[in-house]
């Protein structure tokens, strides 16, 4: 651990409430197997309660060609717009085999606030396909979901055949592309989401076998086994190199984790985690040149992937322009008011600052956000 990183926690130590230091710590690098998911792969099955609070299944729900599972919240723009083109697909095709199901995921635990921000913006929206609510944000996770909105596409065997991160301009119109190009039976540009790469089921199982034993503080000394045999079975597999790559930075072996996320570099270079983490870990070595590098590249191919906008509000902090570090910080703001973490590394770029009173500000907006407390 190097002297800066022990100096920050012991700072933070003093301003943010223990387990909340804690939380930030054991999850500075995104979990992959919380945010990734592959085309090929067989989506996960969920029960969630509707609008109406009956339980909904997405084998009920699902269409006979292709569905649509669509993960939003009221906070953002961007879901405001990509719900309406989710309308407008669903009512062009809701008949010849396409299904829309509209996942709410505004917070871990769902108020009557909450649920009546949802149904007013289903009403204002005439939104006519089924909205559900995760109640613990248990599907949002299972799906590898890692930013809102983003649209998972699967046929009528539940495997992933397209997916949309954030909904940026052109992703939209490849999506809606891709889903003319199905229902109607159309000729179109071949999407690399669609045709590309599927992993070895073997491999697949052997991943699995490795998150579940993640799970549980008695088997996670073996995953380590399980992601490996994976890796055998199927070396383009990216997954277990980024489960290694985590596991290892969460046993503070820096080289290790280094070593497995090039790994995936290697077979994806444009890969948004491997790039955020490999950036994170260049940060925390106090090499900022390159962690700015990755950093900024993987803004240039996910501009919905938060963790890289706070992090490099932190770095540019620690660069001296505190100036271009809240316009980062600001940046991750705008694409999640929600998420606490923004507001930690705002503070820890305040206290190297010694700007005890705005990071206790930061912290203090952390806190509200992770006890849902006004």
């Amino acid at each position: 651990m190097t002297k800066s990183a022990c100096t920050t926690r012991s700072l933070a130590t003093r301003l943010i409430p223990l387990w909340i230091l804690l939380i930030l710590l054991n999850t500075t690098i995104s979990s992959p197997a919380l945010h990734s998911l592959e085309v090929g792969m067989e989506a996960p099955d969920f029960a969630l309660i509707d609008l109406n609070n009956n339980t909904q299944t997405i084998t009920a729900l699902k269409g006979g060609k292709l569905t649509i599972v669509f993960f939003w919240a009221t906070w953002g723009d961007n879901s405001r717009k990509a719900l309406q083109q989710m309308q407008a697909l669903h009512q062009k095709y809701k008949d010849v085999g396409l299904s829309v199901i509209g996942i709410n995921v505004d917070r871990q635990e769902v108020s009557e606030r909450t649920m009546a921000k949802i149904r007013d913006v289903a009403a204002s929206l005439k939104i006519t396909f089924p909205l559900l609510v995760d109640r613990g944000l248990a599907t949002f996770n299972s799906y590898g979901i890692i930013a809102v909105p983003s649209a998972v596409i699967i046929d009528k065997n539940r495997i992933i055949r397209h997916e949309l991160s954030g909904f940026p301009l052109i992703g939209a119109d490849r999506l809606k592309q891709f889903v003319e190009g199905v229902i109607e039976n159309k000729t179109v540009p071949a999407q690399p989401a669609a045709t590309g790469y599927q992993p070895n089921k073997k491999a697949v199982r052997l991943w699995n076998m490795g998150m579940t034993s993640l799970k549980s503080e008695r088997t996670a000394p073996r995953a380590i086994a399980w992601f490996e045999k994976a890796i055998a079975a199927d070396p383009a597999f990216v997954l277990p190199y980024l489960s290694l790559g985590t596991l290892y930075y969460k046993q503070h072996s820096l080289t290790e984790a280094k070593r497995q996320f090039e790994l995936v570099l290697e077979r994806k270079p444009e890969h948004v985690i491997a790039l955020c983490s490999m950036g994170q870990i260049l940060l925390e070595e106090g090499d900022l040149q390159s962690a700015e590098a990755k950093l900024m590249k993987a803004v240039q191919v996910d501009e919905a992937y938060l963790p890289s906008y706070y992090n490099l509000g932190l770095l540019k902090g620690r660069q001296g322009d505190v100036t271009a570090a809240l316009q980062w910080f600001n940046q991750a703001e705008q694409l999640n008011p929600g998420d606490y973490k923004i507001f930690v590394y705002k503070g820890i770029m305040y206290e190297e600052r010694k700007d005890l009173l705005a990071a206790t500000a930061s912290y203090k907006k952390a806190l509200e956000l992770v006890i849902e407390q006004p």
